[in-house]
């Protein structure tokens, strides 16, 4: 049994792209039954056009990836996704560079479909991708050709998948039925994985920017178990799973150029982060509020590397 090109490519999109890691497993089969679950486009036909074109050129290309949860209780209230993770990725072919930027989910913004202000997070909740690409578009003034969105229930199954990752825990917390002790390896399941990287109020959990870095390790833990199987059964459930969970504005045949014109950009990662306290508003809510020289800094690294001038 052979895992198809679609197999071999989502994997690596999904490790590349989403995952933010490198991976070189099984690239160069065949691809033409990829089948992305494509949501909705962005902008004006012209601004798609323009950004199929960077892909087709070789250009700089900025990706916006969501990663969000199904509450079983917000779908039955018809209430929309909201992100549980948010990263912007600039990268560059030509330097072989990618900027990695993660939003904190509590980061203070303007959405302009409800005219106020509200954490980041719920963006994608008001108008799904479009709106939460809106808003970064308009309180960060970065641009964002394309986006990926992934379901977070769809990470825990390819980590039960893969039988589980090991992390050391960088706090001491419990959250949900998961206790962990900092400095400790742990083997962790699907379940608990997503426990790990979403507690950030429990006491002890570290906020957002705890959070922001047990993200970060359990991706690189992921990334790294799936590079090293060989398991073609075990590779082609995790595109099953890839394929199910994964939506983007792109079509197939962009994804494939994407690949195959950007996969050297993630050779060279540098992750950002924003600088900033949280404080609570005038409406009693908590939010993060960026320092305004981290930010200013941190947008014009990642639009240098778009090639753009600032």
């Amino acid at each position: 049994m052979k895992l198809t090109r679609k197999g071999k490519f989502v994997i690596a999109l999904f490790i590349i792209l989403v995952i933010g890691s490198t991976i070189t497993i099984y690239v160069k089969s065949r691809l033409n039954q990829f089948n992305v679950n494509v949501q909705e486009k962005i902008g004006t036909k012209e601004e798609q056009k323009e950004s199929v074109d960077k892909i087709k050129n070789k250009k700089p290309l900025s990706i916006a990836i969501f990663g969000v949860d199904t509450d079983e209780k917000r779908d039955e209230e018809n209430i929309g996704q909201r992100t549980d993770s948010m990263l912007i990725a600039s990268v560059n072919p030509k330097e072989e560079t990618t900027k990695l930027l993660t939003l904190p989910r509590d980061t203070n913004v303007y959405i302009n479909d409800i005219d106020r202000n509200e954490k980041i997070a719920h963006a994608y909740a008001y108008g799904g991708a479009k709106t939460a690409i809106d808003t970064i578009k308009n309180n960060f003034d970065i641009p964002i050709d394309g986006y990926i969105t992934i379901d977070m229930d769809g990470f825990e199954e390819i980590i039960d998948i893969i039988d589980g990752i090991e992390v050391t825990s960088n706090a001491s917390f419990s959250f949900n039925g998961s206790t962990f002790k900092e400095g400790k390896k742990t083997n962790l399941n699907g379940k608990q994985a997503l426990d790990y990287v979403r507690s950030r109020k429990q006491e002890g959990a570290g906020g957002d920017e705890g959070r922001t870095a047990r993200q970060r390790q359990v991706i690189e833990a992921v990334s790294q178990k799936v590079t090293k199987s060989k398991n073609v059964i075990t590779l082609n459930k995790i595109l099953k799973a890839s394929e199910k969970n994964v939506k983007s504005n792109y079509s197939a045949g962009d994804f494939k150029n994407l690949y195959e014109s950007y996969k050297k950009g993630a050779n060279h990662i540098d992750k950002l982060s924003l600088d900033g306290m949280n404080q609570i508003e005038d409406d009693g809510i908590w939010y993060f509020e960026p320092d305004e020289q981290s930010k200013k800094t941190i947008i014009e690294e990642y639009k240098t590397n778009l090639q753009i001038d600032t």
